[in-house]
């Protein structure tokens, strides 16, 4: 299957607040940067031939009290059933998607000698463990998100750049990486991730599948 990801403004801004303040500020037991960790709410729909689906990123939230340092950060497994509990009272048209975290550097060089933008082993490894985002996403597959952050020398004008399965885009002199992946299943039934078949769509929203016929349209 193919996947095409949007995200809404208000989730994307809440992401940018928070990865900012934590690679400028560092947490409260560490005034450096540090990584954080969210979690990611939306919906999901599949074309009538299921061989695409459209998954929207609508709300973001980040978990305060997850602990890590500029290259680890680790949570609590009770954090995702207690945020997605009060989003089923308060707002049930949100589905679970996943997790979301994010990759601080002290230098763009560091970045791209690193590929800081892509999931590192153990990114993929904690998440094919991570059976609470398994089990909420369920019965779709868990995606992730990776968000790398780090200074900019020099500011020019620029704007977003899509490729593939990864946005990169400037904010005043940070500069950021948003990269998905999802999880699949393999025919052994084994838990899978991967970052092909993905791609940033940023209008996914006026997709017209075929067969979406509106309803009280009159023939004549």
């Amino acid at each position: 299957m193919n996947y095409q990801i949007t995200i809404s403004d208000h989730a994307l801004e809440e992401m940018v607040l928070a990865a900012s303040e934590s690679f400028v500020l560092g947490n409260a037991s560490q005034w450096e940067s540090t990584e954080i960790q969210g979690y990611l709410w939306g919906s999901r729909r599949a074309d009538a031939a299921n061989s695409v689906e459209y998954i929207q990123v609508d709300k973001f939230s980040v978990s305060v009290s997850a602990w890590g340092d500029e290259s680890f950060v680790s949570v609590d497994d009770r954090v995702a059933l207690l945020k997605n509990s009060v989003l089923e009272l308060w707002a049930p048209h949100y589905h679970f998607l996943g997790t979301f975290h994010t990759h601080p550097y002290e230098t763009l060089d560091d970045v791209k000698k690193n590929q800081g933008w892509d999931f590192s082993e153990e990114d993929r490894e904690g998440f094919l463990e991570y059976e609470t985002l398994w089990e909420l996403a369920a019965p779709s597959h868990p995606i992730a998100m990776v968000m790398a952050v780090t200074r900019i020398a020099k500011i020019h004008t620029s704007l977003l750049n899509v490729e593939n399965n990864r946005i990169e885009f400037n904010v005043g002199n940070l500069r950021f990486w948003l990269s998905v992946g999802i999880g699949g299943m393999s025919r052994g039934k084994d838990k899978m991730f991967s970052t092909d078949d993905l791609l940033f769509h940023q209008f996914t929203r006026y997709v017209n599948l075929a067969g979406s016929e509106l309803r009280g349209i009159d023939d004549d």
